[in-house]
């Protein structure tokens, strides 16, 4: 797991070298173990390649990049773990004589030799990486097709930049620090800034799943960017008789895929919480018979909010060594400047997963397993109930349904109310219920809050026709989870120099639950139906009966009391409101329903 950065186009050698020294500097969190850059030169093109380095696999120094194979001819800057390397490392040499290290960093550049682009579609894991071939003169940089690791690019005149943070292609001094107006907006609808775009003007996130491709061998470069692996399988649905065969499959893909997840040279440790999901990894991590697992849980004073007697219980039945952090407003108002330094995004979120990162890496441990991605997969969120509803209410006349959304916007004007409003306004679809399901601010809002953008953009509608519950788990997945929950945990993990891998998260398991019955997910009795199915008699009842309360931080108790003070200057601060086209008349209103209202920004 490391940190990449990189430049390429009409530089000299020297120049890119400063530059993505510069850019590697920015990244040391990332890869406090080791950093380089190498400095290449194409035609009448430069192409520099910087790496900060996190040792994971072969701490050694043999593990140094950016790496090249024995010929030379292909140099790579890689960032993430590939779970498969030992499999396409023997399928590459049998008798394991062509490679040097232990890396699956050797293993992308051998599999590239010998398979060329096809080699990407082969890779099973988290990365985004940079891979030049100096013969060809063509630079790839290619990002994993669930998104789980970035990275970022920019390109002005003949010049390409591209990093695994935004703050590293910054930190270049080549690009300019202008905020993207559609980024504000976007981020008052959603809560994140979703998709390609980010904060800065100029500066794009590659989509999961995307190849840029950069030609070098013309006096101009030439780049284009393709997609070379989808997710979203368009294979037929799985019998639905088969439910007994398929759980029996399941349990089974779920254990070899958390199995895949625990190869490492450094310390692995779980993010426990004692709900399903984690419990249901620490089951699967103990049958692989490595020893104790290292278990992390973060409890509050806010008894509704506290999660670790739940984790303990888990923890002593498996045997794993439990390690809690208490955490109170005080500590976290002290930790609060590094958090928000280390959002390279704006988000509603992460601070959670900054604190748990933080507590887990100043235990010495350097990969952590968590359970992120089994609520979008299997049906956990509110979202899939209430897309089911939208059905019926589908079923009502749209002119009545106007009627009675214009008559209860009347009656019940407090903004809780406003999504039910929206829903009935609506075509009513899944789709429809799950955008509005998920939206922070509705268009009148934004409208008083950035006086310059009438309306917020149109998010992308993903075609998919069949069955409602795996619709809402692929806009789930590519919508929250790639843009919102990855981004968040790759930044702020990071920022403690610790490796989150996400197990529920992998594409054959993805591909393979997207393809049974949305149905089989969900019940009466509870979410998850399918995965409890999957690990019925290997994890406890009580924590299945436990009532689901998600990783959150008491965070509107705290505005209220010890964080009221900052936030109060800030939501004062109309220089500030205005340098990000916010009206501050309407940014105070905010501030002040939230304060005196009945507003809850965080529940349990």
């Amino acid at each position: 797991m490391c940190g990449i950065a990189g430049a390429v186009g009409q530089f000299s050698k020297r120049e890119a070298d400063e530059i993505v020294q510069s850019m590697v500097s920015s990244l040391r969190h990332r890869g406090p173990d080791d950093q380089g850059v190498c400095t290449l030169t194409s035609g009448t093109h430069a192409v520099s390649l910087g790496n900060a380095r996190l040792s994971i696999l072969d701490l050694s120094s043999a593990g140094h990049q950016p790496m090249t194979e024995q010929s030379g001819r292909y140099w790579i800057a890689f960032n993430g773990e590939i779970y498969n390397f030992q499999e396409l490392r023997k399928m590459l040499d049998a008798g394991n004589r062509i490679f040097r290290t232990s890396t699956d960093t050797e293993v992308i550049l051998h599999a590239f030799h010998r398979w060329s682009l096809k080699s990407f579609g082969m890779l099973r894991g988290m990365f985004a990486f940079a891979l030049f071939d100096t013969e060809r003169r063509l630079l790839y940089l290619a990002r994993d097709p669930l998104g789980i690791k970035p990275l970022y690019y920019y390109f002005a005149g003949q010049r390409l930049y591209f990093a695994s943070e935004v703050r590293a292609l910054l930190a270049s001094g080549r690009i300019p620090r202008r905020i993207k107006p559609e980024s504000v907006v976007h981020f008052l609808s959603c809560g994140w800034i979703g998709k390609s775009e980010t904060a800065i003007s100029g500066i794009e996130l590659l989509q999961p799943g995307q190849l840029i491709t950069v030609d070098l061998s013309g006096e101009q470069i030439e780049w284009r960017v393709s997609t070379y692996e989808q997710v979203w399988s368009s294979e037929p649905a799985l019998p639905k008789s088969d439910r007994n065969e398929a759980v029996a499959h399941l349990n089974h893909l779920l254990e070899q895929t958390v199995k895949s997840h625990l190869v490492s040279d450094a310390p692995v440790g779980l993010f426990l919480s004692g709900g399903i999901d984690s419990t249901a990894i620490l089951q699967l991590m103990t049958r692989t018979g490595t020893g104790a697992p290292k278990t992390f849980a973060v409890g509050f004073p806010e008894e509704d909010f506290n999660e670790c007697r739940y984790a303990n219980q888990v923890a002593q039945r498996y045997g794993a060594e439990h390690h809690e952090l208490k955490l109170g407003e005080s500590t976290l108002l002290a930790d609060l400047p590094a958090a928000l330094a280390a959002m390279d995004q704006p988000t509603m979120d992460g601070i959670n997963s900054f604190v748990i990162s933080k507590a887990v890496s100043a235990a010495g441990v350097k990969v952590a397993l968590s359970g992120l991605g089994a609520d979008e997969l299997f049906g956990g969120y509110p979202s899939f109930r209430r897309a089911l509803l939208a059905g019926p209410v589908a079923g009502i006349p749209r002119p009545v349904r106007s009627v009675l959304a214009t008559v209860g916007r009347t009656v019940l004007s407090a903004p809780r109310f406003g999504k039910i409003w929206d829903l009935l306004n609506s075509d009513c679809t899944p789709e429809s219920a799950y955008r509005i399901s998920r939206r922070l601010f509705d268009s009148r809002e934004i409208a008083a809050l950035v006086p310059e953008w009438r309306s917020p953009p149109e998010l992308p509608h993903l075609p998919f026709e069949g069955d409602v519950i795996n619709e809402i788990s692929q806009l789930e997945m590519s919508g929250y989870m790639t843009d919102l929950l990855l981004r968040d945990t790759d930044f702020m993990s990071m920022a403690s120099s610790l490796e989150v891998r996400v197990p529920f998260v992998d594409k054959v398991l993805v591909r393979y639950v997207l393809r049974l019955s949305g149905r089989w997910k969900l019940d009466r009795s509870a979410p998850k139906t399918l995965l409890l199915n999957a690990m019925r008699g290997s994890i406890p009842e009580y924590v299945w009966n436990r009532r689901k309360m998600g990783f959150v931080l008491p965070l509107d108790r705290w505005m209220r009391s010890a964080f009221r003070g900052p936030l109060e200057a800030t939501f004062g601060d109309r220089k500030l409101a205005r340098a990000i086209g916010l009206s501050p008349s309407a940014l105070e209103e905010v501030w002040r329903r939230f304060l005196y209202g009945a507003v809850r920004w965080s529940q349990p």
